[in-house]
């Protein structure tokens, strides 16, 4: 069962255990005393996932059939003998949980999951209990888009253990999303395409193209202040679609082909860091015209653009090794990585043709891998444990991490072309 697909991401609760921990710690630093049989606070149990906010988003896409949870209890400080934990799904909780998210959202069916044990155990000595699995099934019956609470609560510790109130809940919102809900983050990190390197025969759909359009939808964390450039995809001085460049905008969108850079520098075009942006690039070679679209909309366009030269992203620049890459375009080793984008990134493909505004704004969060023109598509979909993107248009041109891929939590990416 794949669960990578899946996210949860969190809502301010208490924050007490955090205070607790420290206080522990900083007392026995101290004096070395053993609190786990003398303590000034009484023990108490609560769930993991919960120490710190109690209200957790579980958002999967709409075409996910099954998915997977993970639950743990931990105690305040470990006693000399073993602590049972039981769990329960407490519907009473409704009400008190939709007041707080102004929402009306009912209950999840108990068809939907199964608890793998419903109980944990806390061994002596320890704080921490093994893992319970809550299995989601049949998710595609669930309405699209539509929230359900489920509030899954201690129900009982053994050996007369308390629960800590604040922390003894956390609340699930359920959601069968519309949405994308997994991108990939590019922070100190990147992805070749080894079937792009010169000479490879998959390396044939993206050669001798006198169209181009690349896609892409991001989201920049920051704009790191030593780095002029964020990369987004292309070949280092050679086909190059970024953010900034030495003396231009860092946040401003720039495409390069053979040296020849669109558009001149404009402060009014700038993307905000934290927001999810669909990017695209069109260049035609014979036409010698080029634009820019962010959001489906245009940002920049130019005639007379290039060198009329067809491209050929299975290429190396000479002498410089440079190569086809997705979130980085300088730098061979750890220690000069440098142009990358510190940020998510997650639907990329190349055409071998212009896509026109309407059809980038219609398909700007999916788009058929079997369509005409799509040379390569990485949906970045993969999830957590992979370090390969799959390339959907079936031409074998999978996408490598340059180092363990992270696929962040609470992903979901606002549809802007929806009306």
């Amino acid at each position: 069962m794949k669960t990578e697909n899946i996210h949860w991401g969190i809502l301010p609760s208490a924050s007490f255990i955090s205070m607790f921990a420290t206080f522990l710690l900083s007392v026995t630093a101290c004096d070395n005393k053993d609190y786990s049989k003398d303590s000034p606070f009484e023990n108490a149990v609560y769930i993991d996932a919960a120490k710190v906010k109690d209200v957790a988003n579980f958002t999967f896409n709409n075409t996910k059939e099954t998915g997977q949870l993970v639950l743990s209890a931990e105690l305040a400080y470990p006693i000399e003998q073993d602590v049972d934990v039981t769990f329960k799904v407490d519907p009473s909780l409704i009400s008190l949980y939709n007041a707080r998210l102004g929402t009306d959202y009912p209950v999840l069916d108990t068809k939907y999951y199964k608890f793998a044990k419903q109980n944990v155990v806390i061994p002596k000595g320890e704080v921490n209990s093994k893992t319970d699995t809550i299995s989601f099934s049949g998710l595609t019956d669930l309405t699209i888009d539509a929230g359900y609470l489920l509030p899954v609560t201690i129900e009982q510790a053994s050996g007369g253990i308390g629960t800590l109130n604040g922390s003894k809940t956390i609340c699930y919102v359920v959601r069968r999303s519309s949405a994308i809900t997994v991108a990939v983050s590019l922070t100190d990190n990147y992805f070749s395409v080894p079937g792009f390197d010169a000479g490879s025969p998959t390396a044939n759909v993206v050669n001798n193209m006198t169209q181009l359009t690349f896609e892409a939808i991001i989201r920049i964390n920051k704009f790191i202040m030593t780095e002029d450039i964020s990369t987004i995809m292309g070949i280092e001085q050679y086909c190059l679609f970024r953010l900034g460049d030495s003396g231009f905008p860092r946040q401003q969108l720039q495409f390069s082909a053979n040296e020849i850079k669109f558009p001149k520098a404009d402060e009014g075009k700038p993307l905000q860091p934290g927001e999810w942006y669909h990017v695209a690039v069109t260049y035609d070679t014979e036409a010698k015209t080029a634009a820019i679209y962010v959001d489906g909309k245009l940002q920049s366009n130019i005639e007379d653009y290039g060198n009329g030269e067809p491209i050929n992203l299975g290429k190396q620049v000479a002498g410089k090794g440079y190569h086809f890459e997705i979130g980085h375009s300088y730098g061979i080793d750890p220690v000069t990585l440098v142009r990358m984008l510190n940020g998510e990134i997650c639907e990329v493909r190349i055409w071998n043709v212009v896509r026109t505004q309407e059809e980038i704004y219609k398909n700007m969060y999916d788009v058929d891998p079997q369509t005409p023109g799509l040379c390569a598509y990485w949906k970045f979909n993969d999830g957590k444990g992979h370090n390969t993107a799959k390339d959907f248009t079936g031409n074998g041109n999978d996408a490598v991490a340059y180092a363990n891929a992270v696929w962040p939590d609470g992903i979901e990416v606002p549809q802007k072309n929806k009306k």
